[in-house]
Order: structure tokens, then sequence, then C-alpha cells
């Protein structure tokens, strides 16, 4: 089974979307590809429309059997009006991407919630996916959408 693990960084106003596919289990997993997106827009709201657009035009030649992506607890940002970009929007954009690609339920959740997924600790998890040699939120979010140990 390979599973696509997607994260958002809103990298101080510089967006990124980070992207890793896994496969094996979530016993034994092996990193297969991964990717990075930046937006090259200064607009806000045209930032998540270009990592969409991004993400879009990289489905066609990955190999992927679900996905899933790590989402951000609440906001540090105590008025909300007020945040450059909106994580939250990325996150919405890139499933909606996502589940028209795979016409199934994409998987979404923090660590915690990821981990609990799995039946696994939070903190095994993120040791899991720390000893991989890749990025870590989205490696999370690919270890999450492993069938339950």
């Amino acid at each position: 089974m390979r599973i696509l693990g997607i994260s958002i960084d809103p990298a101080g106003g510089h967006p990124r979307l980070y992207g890793v596919i896994l496969s094996g289990s979530l016993a034994s997993p092996t990193i297969e590809d991964s990717f990075e997106f930046r937006s090259s827009d200064s607009d806000p709201s045209e930032q998540v429309a270009d990592l969409a657009r991004l993400l879009l035009g990289k489905l066609p030649g990955l190999q992927f059997d679900a996905a899933v992506i790590r989402t951000a607890g609440p906001s540090p940002v105590a008025r909300r009006n007020k945040a450059q970009f909106s994580r939250a929007h990325a996150e919405g954009a890139a499933l909606f991407v996502l589940r028209e690609h795979l016409g199934i339920p994409v998987r979404t959740g923090d660590p915690q919630a990821l981990a609990k997924c799995v039946g696994q600790k939070k903190d095994a998890l993120v040791a899991k996916a720390s000893a991989l040699p890749s990025k870590l939120d989205p490696t999370i979010a690919a270890l999450g959408g492993f069938p339950r140990t």
C-alpha cells in the first residue's frame, strides 16, 4: 500500500506544501517519493490556489492508494482576520484536489488524531516519522494512513 502524506507550512508569508509517499507498512515504512511546492504569489488567497494547482499538476505522475493531510491544531493567531495566510484554507484546497483525484475520502488530522487512527501513541508515531529521512509533518501524515495495527 502506498500512502501520500501532505502538510502545509505557512513559512512566513511564503507558504509551502510538502508531500511524501510511503509504502510498506506502519511497522516497516519505505520512502517512495517526496516533493515540495512553494507559492510564488504574494496574495494570500492566490497562494492557496497556487498550491492547489501545483498539487493538481503533480498527482497524475504519482502512484498512491490513499492520502492523508496533517492538519494544524488551534491557530496561534489571536485575531484570525489579521493572518496573512490561512493554513486551514490551503489544507482544504489540498483536500478537495486529493478527493477529486482519488475518488475516495482523504483522512485528515493532527499527530494525536493520526496516531489514534493507527493504534499508536502520538510520541511513538512522531518518533517513527523522525527516524525516516524526510520532512516530519508529511511523514506523520503518511504514517497515519496505514491500516491500524
